[in-house]
């Protein structure tokens, strides 16, 4: 199976050389989007060897991911694995979600963090358990976390769905739509260093909330 790492980076300069260093050691293929980014990403994503693909301005993450799977699709990768820039997906989980994803057979297995929901802020574990339950009983599937970037996705999905938000809300459209076209979900617990998102990620509480509230509704009619 032809695998790809995608990697979503909007001014990562300070975390995404160790991220890059470990899926480097994996000898996977791996795209950098960098989403118009003003600090080092370009350069040190560079300096790793990866495939850069590049923004001008600040489209959003949805944005980035959806550049990186046109990219893929145009080649023959069968697997795309999307994690962070920002460190919080270790790179070095890989060989054991694909252990997994070979036992199982998904067509989309998401590394939950549900663990690690307790060191979340309060308005982020009340949405993201919520969220959860309700996009549990609207794609009739059985997941922990709805909105984990850390990702193995057959490509097969992306030829048949299409997606059309970009910001963070776009990985919640990806597992609707994916579930309501029959493909087969699967997300298993992983441990994270942090699950947050105080540090480096760019996730607006309120604002991105609501646009995540927004995609929900909007789905309740597809």
């Amino acid at each position: 199976m032809k695998i790809c790492v995608l990697i979503p980076a909007y001014n990562a300069g300070g975390t995404i050389g160790p991220v890059l260093e470990k899926t480097r050691s994996l000898g996977l293929d791996t795209i950098v989007v960098d989403d118009g980014s003003s600090d080092e990403t370009e350069r040190i994503a560079l300096e790793y060897g990866v495939h850069l693909l590049k923004h001008h301005f600040n489209r959003g993450k949805g944005a980035a991911l959806r550049s990186g799977f046109q990219s893929i699709l145009e080649k023959d990768y069968e697997l795309i694995i999307t994690l962070d820039a920002d460190g919080q997906h270790d790179p070095l989980a890989i060989p054991s979600l694909l252990r997994i994803f070979q036992i199982v057979q998904p067509d989309l297995l998401i590394a939950s963090r549900a663990g690690g929901f307790n060191r979340m802020t309060f308005l982020r574990r009340f949405w993201n358990r919520l969220g959860v339950k309700a996009v549990a009983r609207l794609c009739h599937c059985d997941i922990t976390d709805s909105q984990s970037g850390f990702r193995l996705i057959r490509t097969k999905i992306l030829r048949e769905i299409s997606l059309t938000t970009t910001g963070f809300e776009m990985e919640l459209e990806l597992l609707i739509k994916a579930c309501k076209k029959g493909f087969s979900v699967l997300s298993i617990p992983i441990d994270v260093p942090r699950v947050d998102g105080t540090s480096s990620s760019h996730f607006k509480p309120v604002t991105d909330t609501w646009l995540v509230c927004k995609l929900y509704l909007r789905s309740l009619l597809w």
